[in-house]
């Protein structure tokens, strides 16, 4: 499962779509890349990505992801200017409000587990 999304989503970022249309997706995304970045810079805090999966709506996740970013995206994350990371907080960015499902919020625990980031491999 968790290599499964991962490849899917590797392949429909191929072409630099400007935003996602599938909300699986846009999750897998989100987590992927919050995980990246505190991974980057504080493995101690990997569980912080756990508060993604305790939002209701996609508007809180973009809100929880910012929140990410500036505790752990700024001095010390070694990608804080490449244009991988950058492709991807626009992605993260750029989706309508959605409410999630509990199954969107498993999902996002599955997601969590994955230990291959896309912004190394995009």
């Amino acid at each position: 499962m968790e290599d499964n999304i991962y490849c899917i989503v590797k392949t429909a970022l191929k072409n630099k779509p400007k935003e996602l249309s599938n909300l699986d997706q846009w999750l897998f995304v989100a987590v992927n890349t919050a995980k990246s970045i505190i991974d980057n810079t504080s493995k101690n805090n990997l569980g912080d990505v756990m508060k993604l999966s305790e939002c209701k709506s996609t508007s809180q996740i973009q809100h929880e992801f910012d929140i990410i970013q500036g505790k752990f995206g700024r001095e010390g994350f070694s990608q804080r200017y490449s244009p991988a990371y950058l492709y991807l907080c626009s992605l993260v960015a750029n989706y309508s409000n959605e409410e999630l499902s509990n199954e969107d919020r498993k999902l996002i625990k599955q997601y969590n587990a994955v230990e291959t980031y896309l912004l190394y491999e995009i």
